[in-house]
């Protein structure tokens, strides 16, 4: 049975190829992609009165070499970035405690 690191990995591979191609390159997001990813596998961190002005500059702060779509390495550093944000703000807060059996 794979451990949880592993379908991390999987699915954020997996997550990508889903979305990546259904409006051009199979290897990229483009615009509309991205968004139908952040709404659909994201839901409770993308806020619903998003305006698409704040897809398409969230879309220019995640293409870094300026192509105007995300590649893979783009897109698995937002989510390091994502990751990063996640463990500082709970970095603090004590784990939970197993759950009794």
């Amino acid at each position: 049975m794979a451990r949880p690191l592993e379908q991390a990995v999987a699915a954020i591979v997996g997550t990508f190829r889903e979305y990546a191609g259904r409006h051009g390159d199979r290897h990229r997001l483009c615009s509309a992609e991205l968004k139908e990813l952040l709404q659909k596998e994201l839901p409770t961190w993308t806020p619903t009165e998003f305006r698409e002005r704040d897809y398409n500059r969230f879309m220019s702060v995640l293409d870094t070499d300026g192509d105007g779509e995300v590649d893979f390495l783009e897109y698995v550093r937002s989510l390091a970035c994502l990751c990063t944000y996640c463990h500082d703000y709970f970095k603090d807060v004590p784990p939970e405690p197993p759950c009794s059996q």
